[in-house]
């Protein structure tokens, strides 16, 4: 029992010590600019014209809808040919199939860094430069031998006799794919579609290289030039701040179930 109360105060004081930075940049917001020096202090005086400034002023009404734009099309997309690609590794034969898995394999290798330069000259060939379907092209490419591999761990949890059953009753790779593996696969398109969004959505190398134009920048890029303009109004940086990690912080607790399976999947044969 000592043993248990020990672990339990450990871990709340981690949990305590991990959220502290999210509780202090909230409090932070809801203070006037001349409270924001002394971060600890409660204030007596809350305010959301922060907020609105930043909105408003400071772009991010537009930043936000092109990060939510680029993060929910990088989250689809991915959980489509991720699921695809994993379930053809699986289940299906055919010549070359390891050699596609070598690929993948070397695609786990490959820092983003590494590959920066060539990137932006592959997406300015193309006419790409500065639009969303350019970064889109760029973060599933990057990120896709991950969640391939995470599919297909957990395919293979799945009885093969099922896979038979359902091509006996005269169902195609298609129809199996999409009526019997996928459904059963739901922790893992969660997990997909959640760190994908998270990716994308925190992601601001690609953006600064990708993205030049104002009316293009996502959240991660409007916050980093908020910041060099507005460095003195901390309280309006915060409610920058909050805004970006709001969406995401939402998303793992409505989903943390699915995702806490769908990282584990494989794990236990």
């Amino acid at each position: 029992m000592r043993n248990q109360h020990a672990v339990l105060i450990i871990f709340g004081a981690l949990a305590l010590f991990m959220i502290a930075p999210t509780l202090l940049a909230l409090s932070t917001s809801l203070k006037p600019t001349a409270e924001a020096d002394t971060p600890w202090a409660i204030s007596s005086v809350w305010t959301f014209k922060h907020y609105t400034r930043v909105w408003t002023e400071g772009g991010f009404s537009r930043y936000f809808f092109n990060s939510f734009i680029i993060s929910c099309v990088d989250a689809l997309v991915m959980i489509v040919l991720a699921s695809l690609a994993g379930y053809a590794l699986t289940f299906m034969h055919f010549p070359g199939k390891q050699l596609i898995r070598l690929v993948f394999l070397a695609g786990l290798m490959v820092p983003v860094t590494a590959i920066v330069l060539p990137l932006y000259a592959s997406i300015r060939n193309i006419g790409l430069i500065g639009t969303h379907l350019g970064v889109i092209l760029c973060d599933v490419a990057l990120a896709l031998p991950i969640f391939v591999f995470l599919f297909a761990s957990y395919f293979k949890k799945i009885p093969v006799s099922l896979h038979d059953a359902a091509r006996v009753d005269g169902a195609n790779e298609w129809q199996i794919y999409r009526k019997v593996v996928l459904p059963l696969a739901k922790p893992v398109v969660v997990t997909t579609g959640l760190l994908e969004f998270l990716w994308s959505w925190n992601d601001l190398l690609l953006r600064l290289v990708l993205l030049p134009r104002e009316s293009s920048r996502t959240l991660a890029v409007g916050l980093l030039l908020f910041q060099g303009g507005q460095t003195r109004d901390i309280s309006s940086l915060s409610a920058g701040a909050v805004i970006m990690a709001l969406p995401v912080v939402l998303l793992f607790i409505v989903f943390q179930r699915h995702f806490v399976r769908g990282m584990t999947a494989g794990a236990v044969k």
